[in-house]
């Protein structure tokens, strides 16, 4: 069995954005929360219709949905795949919109419902921690109350999820597998029984994908490769501009052509030719 990349936009829309497949966004969510029986979520509403998987266009992973936990409490949790600069920053302005947006002009902040950010990250972004989960909520700095409840933030880090699926110890770490290794697996893992991960995997497999939705996911791709090449393209033209900027200063200190050349990783002509460079 052939399983697409639960990390790209459209395969993660079609998990997570489509509202017929909610028990797989409920499951995913309560375990990401960590939240105690009482509260955890037991229904999702879409809030943006543009969540639905798009399979004309690669958009930004971001599904919206609107949560109710099972005390009765409504909150907007918004989550997010992507991979950039800045995302911390990012992560924290697109919560505060979706905090502001919940009002019209004149009405009362008492209909504010909490704001949750929740980022699956293919990347590091928290440099001084080891931890792959990490949760930010907004206490005060001396007696760490949480008084200001309507953002807070959680951060998947798949790089630093390093266990096997021999090692995985309940839902959390199964999720967190999935998400980061589902598409080089070839079968749902034995001890994955849970329905909502069985049917997480069958939502992947290709075999069950529409020739149009294939398309889209190989566009997706070639995309990705495309920016890698141009990154790479771009690395390796700043390398070299650096390389021939040290050797010509190297060649006016009369510096040895070998040594140079070893320094720079420029051939002994292209070093030649460079004496003729202002």
């Amino acid at each position: 069995m052939i399983y697409l990349d639960p990390k790209s936009d459209i395969a993660f829309k079609k998990l997570f954005g489509n509202i017929t497949h909610k028990n797989i966004l409920i499951s995913f969510l309560n375990s990401i929360l960590q939240r105690p029986e009482g509260l955890k979520i037991v229904d999702v509403v879409i809030n943006d219709p543009t969540n639905v998987p798009d399979t004309r266009s690669s958009k930004l992973s971001i599904v919206d949905v609107r949560c109710t936990d099972q005390s009765g409490c409504l909150y907007v949790v918004e989550m997010q795949m992507v991979d950039q600069k800045d995302y911390a920053a990012r992560a924290q302005y697109y919560s505060s919109i979706a905090l502001v947006r919940q009002l019209d002009a004149g009405e009362s902040y008492n209909k504010l419902i909490p704001v949750i950010f929740v980022g699956i990250l293919n990347f590091e972004l928290f440099i001084k921690s080891k931890e792959y989960l990490a949760h930010h909520l907004i206490l005060d700095s001396v007696t760490h109350a949480h008084e200001l409840k309507h953002l807070e933030f959680h951060f998947v880090e798949l790089p630093k999820f390093t266990k096997e699926l021999d090692q995985l110890d309940n839902i959390l770490e199964k999720w967190v597998y999935f998400m980061k290794n589902a598409e080089h697996l070839q079968s749902v893992p034995a001890s994955f029984k849970e329905k909502e991960l069985t049917d997480a995997f069958n939502i992947l497999a290709q075999s069950n994908w529409s020739k149009p939705e294939l398309e889209s996911y190989d566009r997706y791709l070639d995309n990705v490769r495309s920016n890698i090449n141009q990154l790479d393209t771009a690395l390796a033209k700043g390398k070299k501009e650096r390389s021939i900027e040290i050797a010509i200063k190297m060649l006016k200190a009369d510096t040895n052509l070998e040594v140079i050349a070893e320094l720079t990783d420029l051939s002994i002509e292209q070093i030649k030719q460079l004496r003729h460079k202002p």
